[in-house]
This record gives structure tokens, sequence and C-alpha cells, in this order.
């Protein structure tokens, strides 16, 4: 039995049930780092969410979603909420939107702690502080009596990176973690991801295929809702087997493009109307 088993899930939303995931299955093993790469509106995103069960009251959920045996599809929201940091947790694309504005970055991340284990003030402050250093912060006190407008970008994707990690959970799902960061603060936290999921089971979402190939040995490639391709990420890029994913390869290999040539793209490998 793998840690977490997706099988057939399927999620729409609205009365007119418009599908935004079809039949998705795939398997994550205790300390397995997986890459989900596909284009916008692919759903990478929502499958995340369904796993984390924060989908919205109106989205239908079918299918089966298991963690270490346990079906989280229709568990109460008391027992999901336990869950959550204990055995599972998220790290967004935007911090600024996952942290609270009116709260020290510090006391966030301490609440989270006391949430789940009760600690008294100063061993929390304590494991807040570790925390925001191991994460390659800087002067982790000062960071921690911060408020989140305070920060950069990179400090802000440590800090949440930080509160995901806190409570040692066991499967990290990263939704797009560096898409709003620059190349050389990007570099930086997909190394610290790479050390720190190392134990653990997670989940790399992303649209940039070089990106994951940074983190996750194993991918697989989402299409219109569906996984359309799943493999090992060298072989797959050396030898894809579906036309959407050969050209998502095509279109990251710019290196490989002629002075003066035209850029491939998408579109050059994988026309939706030619396939149907």
């Amino acid at each position: 039995m793998s840690y977490l088993e997706v099988d057939d899930l399927t999620i729409s939303f609205g009365r007119r049930n418009i599908v935004a995931v079809d039949g998705v299955s795939f398997s994550v093993e205790r300390t397995e780092r997986l890459g989900i790469i596909g284009q916008s509106g692919s759903g990478k995103s929502v499958t995340a969410l369904a796993i984390m069960g924060l989908l919205p009251e109106h989205a239908h959920v079918t299918g089966s979603i298991r963690l270490e045996g346990t079906e989280l599809i229709g568990m109460p929201e008391r027992e999901l909420r336990h869950l959550r940091g204990n055995e599972l947790s998220m790290v967004f694309q935007e911090p600024m939107t996952a942290l609270d504005p009116t709260m020290r970055v510090g006391r966030q991340i301490g609440e989270v702690v006391a949430l789940h284990h009760g600690e008294h003030h100063g061993s929390i402050r304590g494991e807040v502080i570790e925390w925001l250093g191991r994460v390659g912060i800087r002067q982790p006190e000062r960071i921690a009596d911060s408020y989140p407008h305070e920060l950069s970008g990179g400090q802000r994707q440590r800090a949440l990176i930080a509160m995901a990690l806190a409570n040692r959970p066991g499967l990290v799902i990263c939704d797009e973690p560096t898409t709003a960061l620059d190349v050389l603060v990007q570099r930086q936290i997909l190394a610290l991801l790479r050390d720190e999921l190392a134990d653990r089971a997670s989940i790399f979402v992303s649209h940039d295929l070089a990106v994951v190939r940074e983190v996750c040995p194993r991918v697989a490639v989402m299409l219109d809702g569906r996984i359309v391709e799943t493999g090992d990420i060298e072989a797959l890029i050396e030898d894809p087997q579906h036309p959407y994913t050969r050209g998502l390869i095509a279109s990251a290999r710019i290196d490989r493009v002629a002075p003066g040539d035209r850029l491939p793209s998408v579109a050059d490998y994988y026309r939706p109307e030619e396939q149907a």
C-alpha cells in the first residue's frame, strides 16, 4: 500500500457539473517526490486542493483519496482539520495571500505548532526560530517579529515553507511555490525543498518542467483534467509518448533553437481538434 493513493478522482463544479478533474489516479510512496505538470486549467491545483480537503462546498467529488489507507473523501471537517498540519500540509504559490497580513510571521507559525501540540509559549517561540533558521532565513528572531509586508518575496516563501513543515507532516504539497520569485531565489527555494522533502512524501505542482526536474524523480503530466503520461522524469524527457508532453519538452528546450528560428510551442505538437 502506498502512502497516498488517488483512485479515479473526478471533480466537477456547479449545477452544470463542469468537470475539472476527470478520473485521475496516481500514488505516492512514503519518501517519494512526485511532480504534476501541465498548463493552467489542466486540473493540477484542483487535485491538490482535493487532497487537502480544501475544495469549495459546491464541488462534486467522486473516487477515492486514501492516506495510509484512510479515506479522505467524505471525512468530517473536524477530522480533516486534525490531519492538516499533522499529516498533510501545503505550500501555496503566493505567500502574501497565504500569510495573514495583520499578524507577525512568528506568531502565525507558532499558532500552527500550538494548534496541534499545545506547547507553552517559550518552547513554541524557540521552535519557530529554529524552523526559520532551518529554511535559510538570516536573523530569524527579527523575521519572526516582522509582518509579511516587511519581508522580501523569498523571505515570505521561506516562512511559508517553515509553517508547512513545522509539524513534520507525512505529505507536503507544493503548489507553484517558486512562480513569483526571481531566478536566483527560485533556485535557492528549490534546493531547500529538495533537502527538506527528502524524508517524506511530497507532490510538486507546476507548469514548468525545468522546475519540476530540479526536485522530482517522477512526474505525471496533466491535460484537460486527465493524466496523460506518468514516469521517471529523465526517461520521459528523453522519450515522451504523448504529443502534449513532447510539446512541453520542446517549448522548454530553447537552448536547442538556432538564432533567428521561431521558438517551438505546445501547439506545434499537440492540437486538441486533431486528437478528437
